[in-house]
């Protein structure tokens, strides 16, 4: 009666313990489904910018259910929203801060003064180039390259959907001032891309 009772005893504290790790298991199971239900979205942890203001409800697409354009005007950069965006996404401010000096992320002796800054060459800045190539180069080849940086394939400027794609164009367009007015005109698409959003407003 004794070893009765003792394997029974003992079975009951065996099929405790097990109930005890199902538990553990089960309770691990939700604590693990709920953070990864609330993890960011690809876009957020990759780096790609919100295009659209419905994106966030859609998951990643426009209104109509396609994938829209994206890509913020040069003057959008310097202006605060831009700026505020520049200095608190990291994949902006990590791999190309305000700071950093021209010539050195394009990887060519572009401006004359070596120590010009990205912040440097916004609107109506003249900084004098090499090449002789007009104001607004600098602040549209740094509008390039943070649209690249943030939106990836969704800028729509085909070939230069990276960074290195934009550093590499204009590397390969320092060669004359008509280069880099191609250059320029082919980065300058916000007049003419329909349905281009900016951080979720339309772009103007």
């Amino acid at each position: 009666m004794n070893d009765l009772e003792e394997n029974d005893t003992t079975v009951t504290s065996s099929e405790a313990s097990v109930a005890k790790v199902n538990q553990g298991r089960r309770r691990l199971g939700t604590a693990g489904t709920a953070v990864l239900l609330t993890l960011p979205g690809r876009s957020a942890v990759a780096g790609w910018g919100t295009c659209t203001g419905s994106e966030l409800a859609s998951g990643n697409l426009s209104r109509t259910g396609t994938v829209n354009p994206c890509g913020c005007s040069p003057g959008f950069w310097w202006n605060n929203n831009g700026v505020g965006l520049w200095t608190s996404s990291p994949t902006l401010y990590i791999n190309y801060p305000r700071t950093a000096k021209f010539n050195d992320v394009f990887g060519v002796n572009f401006y004359n003064d070596p120590n010009v800054k990205l912040q440097d060459v916004g609107p109506a800045s003249k900084n004098p180039n090499k090449f002789g190539a007009a104001d607004n180069t600098g602040m549209q080849a740094v509008a390039a390259l943070l649209n690249a940086q943030f939106y990836g394939a969704r800028y729509p400027v085909l070939g230069m959907q990276t960074a290195s794609a934009v550093i590499s164009a204009f590397q390969a367009a320092c060669v004359d001032k008509n280069s880099l007015a191609a250059f320029v005109n082919r980065v300058d698409i916000y007049g003419r891309t329909a349905d281009l959003w900016c951080n979720g407003s339309p772009e103007n």
